[in-house]
């Protein structure tokens, strides 16, 4: 019968890689992401910072929200103001009235100053406390407070 030996640094090299691809693993399902479970907990002020725009973004506990778009190339500013809805079994927020920059393709939308009926940011996240507003693989809205705004 043939044995192997491993070095000490071998080993704990191999259990660190373990470790790590299970928390990758573990980080990778929707099961331990979470959603919130109550609309209370998306009350508050988020920010989304990407190649296009930034925007700010407030959800009220009134089921209203205020936000602001600002266009990086030419600095214009555009705001609405909307309802809101979040259904905890789904994770999904679903905005009226809403300013939707980037179109299916992620690519500019020259009508994005319009807002939409329906808009829906798919996928309230919880990580680690910490709650985004995930708008597909573009760019995500961060909570930046709890504030209910002016």
């Amino acid at each position: 019968m043939m044995h192997i030996r491993f070095s000490v640094k071998t080993v704990v090299i191999l259990s660190l890689a373990l470790v790590i691809l299970g928390s990758v693993s573990i980080l990778a399902s929707r099961k331990y992401f979470g959603t919130p479970r109550k609309q209370s907990e998306l009350y508050g002020t988020y920010v989304a910072d990407y190649k296009i725009a930034k925007e700010k973004l407030i959800l009220k506990d009134d089921g209203t929200f205020e936000q602001e778009v600002t266009i990086k190339k030419t600095g214009g500013v555009s705001v609405t103001k909307g309802s809101w809805t979040y259904d905890p079994k789904d994770g999904y927020v679903t905005f009226h009235y809403f300013i939707v920059v980037l179109d299916g393709f992620g690519e500019f939308d020259p009508g994005y100053a319009q807002p939409k009926r329906g808009a829906v940011i798919q996928d309230a996240v919880k990580l680690f406390g910490r709650i985004r507003l995930e708008v597909g693989d573009f760019y995500s809205y961060k909570k930046v407070g709890s504030d209910m705004g002016p």
